[in-house]
Parts: C-alpha cells; sequence; structure tokens
C-alpha cells in the first residue's frame, strides 16, 4: 500500500511537471508579434493572400503565375486559424508541442524510463530553432516531427501490444498528406519512411506481418489520399486542373523536359538551357518564339543570380531560374489568364519541339531527370564537397542563429491584412533603435567595409566585423579573399529610414532601403553583396514587457544550445558508433536504436537535399535559416536518444548482461 501511494504520488509529480513544461513552452509564444514581409511576393505575402481568399470563400482566387506554384496547406491553416480566432504562429508551436509529447509517449511504451526519458523530451522540447515570419519551414518542421513521433508511437505499440490501432493509421495517412500539402519535396523523407514501416511491419510470423500489412496500409493510403483529392477536386473545380500544383501537369512536364534536352553550341556548367538552345528552339517552335522578348530581355535578370557565382554562366538563365523566367515570359504574354489557356501553350510548344526533335532539327539528346531538379551524375562530388559546411553549419546552431522579430516591411495596405489575418499584432516600425545586417560580401580587394546610414544623419556610427566564410570559397574559388566574406553590421537607423553604405577599396556604393532585406542580393561594381538577415532590436515601448521577456527568453536559450549544440552531438555520435559494435558483436539489440537510425536518415537525407538544391539554384543555402529548420528535430532526437542508449549499454555493462537491453534497468 505505502509502496503504491508513493509511487502514485510520484506519477502524479511527473504529470504536473511535464504539463507545466509544455504550458511554459507555449506561454513563452503565446502572442508573439509575427514578422511581416508584405514584399515577399513568391513567399510571406503569397501564403497571406492565398489565406485571404480562402477566409472570403473564393478558394485560392484568380488564376495567375502563382495561384497554383505552391501546395496550399499553409495557406489553409493560416485562414483556418483566423477562422477560429487563434493565432495561426502559436498553433504552429503547439503543432510541434504536440510532436514533442507524442515522442515522449513513444519512449515510454518502448518501455523507457518515463524519468530519463523526460531529458530528450526537454531538449526537443524547448528547441529555439524557429522564425516569426510567415514562411512555412517551421510549420514544416512540427509536421515532419509530429509524423515522424507518430509512426515512431506505433512502432512502440505494436512492439509491446502486438496491435496496430486503425485510428493510428488514419491519423498517420492524414498527417501524411497534410506534410505532403505542404511542401513538395519530400523525397528526402523517402528512406526514412521506408524504414520506419519496416520496423511497424517487420516481425518472426510471416503470416501475422502480411495480415498486419493488409489491415493497415489500405487505412494510411485512405488518410493520404482524402486531404489530397479534396484539394485537386477543389482546383479542378475552380481552374479546371486535376492536380496540386499546375507545374504538375504533364503539358508543363513534358516542353519543360524537351527544351532541357536540346544541344547547342558547347555545354556550360550550371546552365540547364543555354541562350544557344533557345536560339534553336525560336527557329523550330513559332509558340515559344513568340516569348522571345520575355526570355531574351527581362528573363536575364534571372540570370544575373547565377552570374554572381559562375562567371562562365554570366549572359545565361543558370541553374533553376529557367523556371521561373518561362512562367513570367508567359505571363507577360498574356497565358496566365486561365489553366487552360497556360496548358495549351506547353501542349504547343511539346508538339513544336518532339517534330523538331523527330526530324533532326534540334539535338535533343541530353539525358534530363527528372524534370525540375537535375541530378546531375557527373557532379555529385561537388555535392559531396558541400556537405562538411551544412554540417558545420547545423552544428553550430545556425551560425548562432536565434529567433529575431522585426519590423513589418511593405505596403501599408497589405501589412493591414496581415494584422488581420495572424489574430496579433505586428511590432511598430523603430524608431531610433539599431539594426542588424549580416550576410556575406564577395570583393577582389581585401579592405571591407560596411556601415548602417541614416538617411537624415550627416555622420553616424556603426560597428562593422568580418569573419572566416570557407562555406563560401568553394563558389568563388577564383576570388582571392572569398574565406574572408562573411559580415555582420550594426548601427542607428532612426525611423526606420537608412541606408546600406558598401566600401571595398575605392569603391564606395550606398543600397536604398528597399534592398537591405533578408535574401536581397545586389552586384554593383565589382561587389557580390547577399543579405542573410535583418534585425532590429525593438524599444520596450513598442511592444509590452512581457512580450520583450518571451523573446529574450527564446534567445537566451538558444545561445545556450548553440554553445553546447556540437559538443553533445559529438557525444551522441561516439555513443551510436559504441552502439553499432554492440549489435553487431554483443547481442544488444533496442527499438531505441532504430530511432537513431531514422533520425540519422532524416539528416542525411535532408543535407544531401540541399545539396542539389544549392547547385540547382545557384544561390548559397547555408544562411537561409528556413531551410535547415527541419533537420534540427532530428538532430535533437538523435542527441536525446544515444543519452537513453547510454544509459542501456551502461546497466547492461554493470550487470554483465549481453544479452538484448531493450527492457533492461531503464524500463519503467
Amino acid at each position: 500500500m505505502l509502496k503504491s501511494s508513493i509511487k502514485n504520488r510520484r506519477d502524479l509529480a511527473l504529470f504536473l511537471f511535464l504539463l507545466s513544461a509544455v504550458l511554459f513552452r507555449y506561454t513563452l509564444v503565446e502572442g508573439l508579434p509575427i514578422t511581416a514581409h508584405a514584399h515577399g511576393t513568391f513567399d510571406d505575402a503569397l501564403f497571406i493572400r492565398l489565406a485571404q481568399t480562402i477566409v472570403a470563400g473564393d478558394w485560392l482566387g484568380g488564376y495567375d503565375k502563382l495561384t497554383l506554384i505552391k501546395a496550399p496547406f499553409y495557406p489553409l491553416f493560416i485562414a483556418a486559424n483566423y477562422l477560429l480566432g487563434f493565432q495561426f504562429k502559436a498553433m504552429e508551436h503547439l503543432l510541434y508541442i504536440l510532436g514533442c509529447v507524442v515522442f515522449y509517449l513513444a519512449l515510454v511504451r518502448v518501455s523507457v524510463n518515463r524519468y530519463l526519458a523526460v531529458i530528450p523530451f526537454l531538449l526537443l522540447l524547448f528547441s529555439p530553432y524557429h522564425h516569426g515570419s510567415v514562411e512555412r519551414g517551421w510549420f514544416y518542421a512540427g509536421l515532419v516531427l509530429l509524423v515522424v513521433a507518430g509512426l515512431y508511437y506505433m512502432i512502440s505499440l505494436r512492439l509491446s501490444t502486438g496491435r496496430i490501432r486503425r485510428h493510428h493509421s488514419l491519423l498517420i495517412g492524414l498527417a501524411l498528406a497534410c506534410l505532403y500539402l505542404t511542401r513538395g519535396e519530400t523525397i528526402w523523407l523517402y528512406p526514412l519512411f521506408v524504414t520506419a514501416f519496416v520496423f511497424l511491419f517487420f516481425q518472426k510470423d510471416k503470416q501475422k506481418m502480411v495480415s498486419d500489412i493488409i489491415r493497415t496500409m489500405p487505412v494510411i493510403l485512405i488518410g493520404v489520399a482524402l486531404p489530397i483529392m479534396t484539394v485537386m477536386s477543389m482546383n479542378y473545380y475552380k481552374y479546371g486542373v486535376f492536380r496540386v500544383t499546375d507545374n504538375a501537369t504533364k503539358e508543363f512536364s513534358s516542353a519543360f523536359k524537351l527544351m532541357k534536352s536540346v544541344r547547342a553550341g558547347k555545354e556550360i556548367p550550371f546552365v540547364d538551357i543555354t541562350q544557344d538552345a533557345l536560339d534553336e528552339m525560336f527557329v523550330v517552335s513559332p509558340i515559344l518564339a513568340s516569348l522571345k522578348p520575355s526570355l531574351k530581355g527581362n528573363g536575364m535578370q534571372w540570370g544575373a543570380l547565377v552570374c554572381r557565382r559562375h562567371q562562365e554562366a554570366c549572359g545565361e538563365i543558370g541553374g533553376g531560374y529557367i523556371f521561373w523566367a518561362l512562367r513570367d515570359a508567359l505571363e507577360a504574354g498574356g497565358h496566365f489568364q486561365s489553366y487552360d489557356r497556360m496548358r495549351n501553350v506547353y501542349a504547343g510548344i511539346s508538339d513544336e519541339l518532339s517534330k523538331a526533335c523527330q526530324s533532326k532539327q534540334l539535338d535533343c539528346s541530353r539525358s534530363i531527370w527528372p524534370t525540375r531538379y537535375p541530378v546531375r551524375l557527373n557532379r555529385v562530388d561537388d555535392y559531396l564537397a558541400k556537405l562538411p559546411g551544412f554540417v558545420a553549419y547545423m552544428l553550430s546552431g545556425l551560425n548562432g542563429r536565434v529567433p529575431g522579430y522585426g519590423p513589418p516591411v511593405g505596403p501599408e495596405e497589405r501589412l493591414k491584412v496581415f494584422r488581420q489575418l495572424s489574430n496579433t499584432t505586428l511590432p511598430s516600425p523603430s524608431t531610433g533603435k539599431s539594426y542588424t545586417v549580416s550576410g556575406w560580401l564577395i570583393s577582389n580587394n581585401p579592405e571591407k567595409y560596411i556601415a548602417i546610414v541614416p538617411k537624415q544623419a550627416r555622420g553616424y556610427t556603426s560597428r562593422f566585423s568580418l569573419k572566416k566564410s570557407p562555406d563560401l570559397s568553394p563558389h568563388f574559388s577564383d576570388n582571392a579573399y572569398a574565406d574572408l566574406s562573411r559580415f555582420s553590421t550594426e548601427g542607428p537607423c532612426p525611423g526606420g529610414e537608412c541606408e546600406l553604405l558598401v566600401m571595398s577599396g575605392a569603391e564606395q556604393v550606398r543600397l536604398e532601403q528597399s534592398l537591405i532585406r533578408p535574401g536581397k542580393a545586389v552586384e554593383i561594381d565589382g561587389l557580390h553583396l547577399h543579405v542573410d538577415s535583418v534585425e532590429s532590436k525593438l524599444a520596450k515601448s513598442v511592444i509590452s514587457g512581457l512580450t520583450y521577456w518571451k523573446i529574450d527568453a527564446f534567445k537566451s536559450i538558444g545561445h545556450l544550445y548553440n554553445k553546447t549544440l556540437k559538443y553533445l552531438s559529438l557525444l551522441a555520435l561516439v555513443v551510436f558508433l559504441y552502439a553499432c559494435y554492440a549489435f553487431l558483436f554483443r547481442g544488444y539489440r533496442s527499438l531505441l536504436l532504430g530511432g537513431v537510425l531514422i533520425s540519422l536518415l532524416g539528416i542525411i537525407g535532408r543535407l544531401g537535399v540541399l545539396a542539389l538544391f544549392d547547385d540547382f539554384t545557384q544561390s548559397p543555402v547555408i544562411g537561409q535559416m528556413r531551410h535547415f529548420i527541419p533537420i534540427m528535430p532530428f538532430l535533437l532526437i538523435f542527441i536525446g536518444l544515444n543519452f537513453l542508449i547510454l544509459f542501456e549499454l551502461l546497466f547492461s555493462a554493470n550487470r554483465g548482461d549481453k544479452r538484448s537491453v531493450n527492457h533492461s534497468g531503464i524500463s519503467r
């Protein structure tokens, strides 16, 4: 009786502690302002625009070149939260918190000591790697965590009870569909999912295994199909497109693949469709020739983005930018007035090019796979060369990046919509506080200086620092000073009106306010500048003291994670390698090791896709926090599970037990 009473009190204390941790984590983000980038035509402003039309009952609104370019689940999420009266940014965090809770329950189900499981749970729960803008990267990371945690829970439940519950299967299917409808780039998750499903179904009783597959997979597939078919049906009803996005249509894929298969003149690295190839296609395709003014004129603005990294590609539309240049050309020609008109243009181009290829008017012998994200097998060494830099960026805590909440940028009428749909406030523009701008500057002169200069002031004060940039030097191998190119500068900006003064040797240029924004890249007078982040230190009078404290608290947590991440990762790697040795030679068996494998596949898959993406767009991925955010939960799971494995192995060693320790001393 006494032992039972003590156990009940301990369980109650543990429950209250976990509940307090979850509530505290949610309190840190509830009510935080969003960073509104109303000029973000392809991201922030697009998601808000689509959410606005959904709220108005007009699905995704009028059809243009951007309406169906991205999967619509994130705008749907924003709209749903607005209609329910919730703050969608807080709900993004709640989604992530739910994933953490499911992960903890999975650990307890697999017989991990519930008190020890608190440590990896807290490590994952208080991850500081998120952002406050209207960008789907953090939402996507929360969905990925929820799906992986759900699969791990199903695996642990099947091992402990021998059953796979149908409602869990349906929920996993729905979550997988939501994941696909958020971002289409799910290919990096395939190895992880295959491994997870092998763990879920594999067992010695083959008949039972087949029975579980037959009972479970249809339910999962129904869960996957329902949301996707609903979105496709809505697109068909509104636009005549039975697809999630309009770039998935066979007419576009056929035309684009034929265009990329044409050989003309010399091959140019990082260019999929050369200007020489376009000139030959203009001769045989009247429809494509009608787009010539845009592809040879305004389309070259996309070419400048690759020229700054590879001079041999100057004068070309390099990397994946031809995709956007082609859409711009169709819009300029009035072909995005309806889906049928756009599809007919691509179908016509495909038909004309196909005939020219068959008649040998064009040399269509280039091998392209897949259509939009070309995997160049002869460049695998380049992909691999990028991975160490990506790993270093990840283990450094994204180069020390911590959550920032800056002032709103863009037209006031658009900011009003941001304010309305977020069900929260936007920070007022800073009035006299300092700005911090970071990024990289490439110049042929070792003397570099960047300052924030107030427009209304004759003098200025700015703190400037320059540091090593080994991630950039491979991309600018012809520049002797590329290894010292990353900068950070801080200075006052009264009223939010300032310019960026860039000096290198005898060169001196000023960038207008509109150019000082994350992701902006400019090339002026031989200077190559890329802005990674722009942050404003918000005055306490602009936001409440409690909100200011929340932001500061997250920054403090972020600094702690950034300082310890590489050491924790190194320790986890050592434990993992020893666990692999124990698995092979000492009979060690544990589902924790399977969880580590799943997290490791997630890390490897994401880094590989980022290496490909970096080559595809020719825009440095490192420094773009949103691309790396989905990796961070996997890294924290890798660390947390190896912490538990360490206790399993130590307990096994103390007992002298060389058998399976799946239900050993760290069990409940």
